[in-house]
């Protein structure tokens, strides 16, 4: 799959709350990715990974991956790749910080959810 349509459908799964298969839909077009852009997807698996995580109640690992996956997009502009990666990037590091204060929501991130926002190109 092309880089582009791997992203749409990657936002298409993480928005409905399937973080597993948006990370298995950006990790099926990691050849294709320009060297450029393989920050930008490895780290969004890794973010992917982290919320799948939190909906195992895997806490400690689901902070792990969300850090993981901040260090690889906190140096990308804030849209960058086909991503508007400013969002993302504030909400994951939200969500690491409660989780590491053992203060993270359930009830909230249920009912507002994080979201992939692919940009047109």
């Amino acid at each position: 799959m092309d880089p582009r349509g791997a992203l749409i459908a990657a936002a298409r799964e993480f928005n409905s709350g399937r973080y597993f298969e948006a990370h298995e839909e950006l990790e099926e077009a990691l050849d294709d990715v320009p060297d450029d852009e393989w920050n930008l997807f490895l780290g969004l698996i890794q973010i992917s990974v982290g919320y799948h995580k939190i909906t195992q109640q895997l806490f400690g690992g689901a902070a792990r991956m969300l850090r993981i996956g901040l260090e690889k997009v906190d140096g990308l502009p804030p849209r960058f790749g086909g991503v508007n990666l400013a969002p993302l990037r504030d909400r994951a590091r939200a969500d690491c910080d409660a989780l590491d204060a053992r203060a993270f929501d359930e009830a909230a991130f249920r009912r507002s959810p994080p979201r992939l926002q692919p940009r047109p190109e």
